[in-house]
C-alpha cells in the first residue's frame, strides 16, 4: 500500500522532472556561456573560458559569474523549483491515502499497481546519446548539442513512461494512457529528428568523397541498400520486432560512422562556376550563355 512506502510515485515522478530540470538549467547555462566563445568544438571554448569561470556562475545562480541565456536559465529553474515544491508535497499527503481513495470511490478495496512489463528500449537509446555527447565533446560542437537533446527526449519519454505504467492496475488502460500521451508528441518529433540525422551523417559523406563520381556512386548503393531492405522487410510474411531494432541500431550506427568520418575528413574542395582558376589569367566565360568570340568596338564602316 502507498501508506507503506517511503517515497510514493508522485514523489518519484516530480522529483524526477525536478532533477532533469536542474540538469537542463545547468546544461543550458554552461553551454549558453561557453557559446560566447568562438572556438570549433567543446573542449577549444572550455580552454578559453576555463572550467571554473563557466561552471560557477549556473551553480551559483549567477552569483559568481555569469549564467548565460537569463531568459531560459530562469524558466528552467522556475521549473525545477516548482517540480520540487510539489514533489515534497505529495510527499507530505502520501498520494491520496489509499483509505480516502476507498472511500471516494464506495469500494473495499482500491487495485494494487502492477510491476511495468515488456521491452523497454529508452536505455539503449540513452546510452547512444550519450555517446553523441562523448563523441562530440571531440569532433564537432553540433554532435554534442544533437545528443544532448535526443538526451533530454529520451529521459522525458522514460519518464511519462514509467508513470503511465503505473496509473492502474490495468496494463491496457496503462498501455492506451501513455499511447494518447505521447503520441502527438513522439511521431512529429521523432520523425524529424530521425530525418536530419540521417540527412546530416549522409551529407557529411557525400562531401567528404574524393569526386562528385565518388559522391554519386555511395548515394546510388546507399539508396539502394536502404530501399532494398525496407522492400524486404515489408514482403516477408513474418519479421520479429527484435530483427527490426538490431537493423535500425546497425543503421544509425552506420551513420554516425559516416557522419564522424566526413567530420574529420573535412569537405573536398569545390570548384565554383564563373571563377577563375588560380594562376590563371583574363576572364573566364565559364557558366555563361554568350557565345565566346572578341567584341568589336570600333565604329563599323
Amino acid at each position: 500500500m502507498l501508506r507503506s512506502r517511503m517515497l510514493p510515485d508522485g514523489f518519484k515522478l516530480y522529483f524526477g522532472i525536478a532533477v532533469f530540470a536542474l540538469f537542463c538549467t545547468f546544461v543550458l547555462g554552461v553551454g549558453s556561456v561557453l557559446r560566447t566563445t568562438d572556438g570549433s568544438s567543446v573542449k577549444d571554448n572550455v580552454d578559453q573560458v576555463g572550467v571554473i569561470s563557466a561552471v560557477s556562475g549556473p551553480l551559483s545562480v549567477g552569483w559568481k559569474g555569469s549564467v548565460g541565456n537569463h531568459v531560459g536559465y530562469t524558466i528552467m529553474f522556475v521549473t525545477m523549483v516548482a517540480a520540487a515544491f510539489i514533489a515534497f508535497l505529495l510527499v507530505a499527503f502520501r498520494d491520496a491515502d489509499p483509505e480516502a481513495q476507498e472511500q471516494y470511490l464506495g469500494v473495499d478495496s482500491v487495485p494494487l499497481t502492477k510491476a511495468p512489463a515488456g521491452t523497454n528500449f529508452a536505455p539503449v537509446v540513452g546510452a547512444l546519446s550519450v555517446a553523441m555527447m562523448g563523441i562530440g565533446w571531440i569532433v564537432n560542437t553540433t554532435v554534442f548539442y544533437a545528443g544532448a537533446v535526443l538526451l533530454a527526449l529520451t529521459i522525458g519519454t522514460w519518464a511519462i513512461r514509467a508513470w503511465a505504467e503505473r496509473a492502474t492496475g490495468d496494463d491496457e488502460v496503462n498501455a492506451q494512457i501513455y499511447h494518447r500521451i505521447i503520441d502527438p508528441l513522439r511521431v512529429p518529433i521523432v520523425g524529424a529528428g530521425l530525418i536530419a540525422f540521417v540527412v546530416f551523417g549522409i551529407s557529411r559523406v557525400f562531401n567528404s568523397a574524393p569526386s562528385k563520381d565518388a559522391s554519386t556512386i555511395i548515394f546510388l548503393v546507399a539508396g539502394a541498400v536502404i530501399f532494398g531492405t525496407f522492400v524486404a522487410i515489408a514482403l516477408a510474411p513474418k519479421v520479429s520486432r527484435s530483427l527490426i531494432i538490431v537493423l535500425l541500431v546497425i543503421g544509425g550506427v552506420l551513420v554516425i560512422a559516416g557522419g564522424i568520418y566526413g567530420i574529420v575528413k573535412g569537405d573536398r574542395p569545390v570548384e565554383h562556376h564563373g571563377e577563375t582558376p588560380a594562376g590563371s589569367s583574363g576572364e573566364s566565360h565559364e557558366g555563361g550563355l554568350a557565345p565566346i568570340v572578341p567584341i568589336s568596338t570600333g565604329t563599323p564602316a
